[in-house]
């Protein structure tokens, strides 16, 4: 039989696996990051509510409780977690409510370290509206590399701009000039003096996408 401590390391073991920090992880098992510490040191040793929670993570239950490997993908998928109130308009901007993260997207394990992307450093959000058509669509979406904020020209980025998100093309000019500018050939590029406000940041690239039909 498995000890506390022999488990509190496979716990550790799935939670770097999956790519979150001990607060992060604990919180989303519904628990302190003082428990989490806990639980991985051994000194005390975990629920049913607690794994089951762990389980919906992609954590592989079986092996945190018998040390033995249960025969799902949990290795060769990732789990990159979703904000179901959270959208990025491509259109005109979408005001965000309540930041509330809900099930995820699986993708490979191998297709991510082919790309050099870190699972921790990625998100799932939803895109509305028509400014990016042609590349994204009302209801798609997008995988966001949250470790990519400086912008090239070309690719599509997550901009925060005061309390709406928008997902457009962006471009950094001299002086501090950002233009950003759409698909959607309706909608016309405009510029952004960085040096003059604060309330403009880009969150992260758009790596990948899933498409409605």
């Amino acid at each position: 039989m498995s000890t506390n401590v022999e488990m509190g390391g496979r716990i550790k073991e799935e939670r770097q696996r999956i790519g979150l920090a001990q607060a992060d992880f604990g919180s989303k098992c519904g628990v302190s990051k003082t428990s989490q510490f806990n639980y991985e040191s051994g000194e005390r040793s975990p629920d049913a509510e607690y794994l089951a929670k762990a389980g919906e993570l992609a954590v592989d239950v079986l092996y945190v409780v018998t040390g033995k490997r249960s025969q799902s993908a949990n290795d060769e998928y990732v789990v990159i977690h979703r904000h179901k109130n959270v959208a990025a308009s491509a259109g005109m901007g979408a005001i965000n409510g309540h930041d509330d993260e809900t099930e995820g997207l699986c993708f490979r394990r191998s297709w991510l370290n082919k790309r050099r992307l870190q699972s921790s450093m990625l998100k799932v959000i939803d895109v509305t509206g028509d400014s990016m058509v042609g590349k994204l669509s009302d209801g798609d979406q997008v995988l966001i590399d949250m470790s990519q904020t400086t912008p090239k020209s070309g690719y599509a980025y997550v901009l925060l701009q005061g309390d709406e998100l928008l997902v457009k093309y962006v471009q950094l000019l001299p002086d501090g000039i950002l233009r950003v500018s759409s698909e959607n050939q309706s909608y016309k590029p405009y510029d952004i003096d960085l040096t003059k406000t604060s309330d403009v940041s880009i969150l992260g690239r758009v790596v990948a996408s899933t498409h409605e039909w």
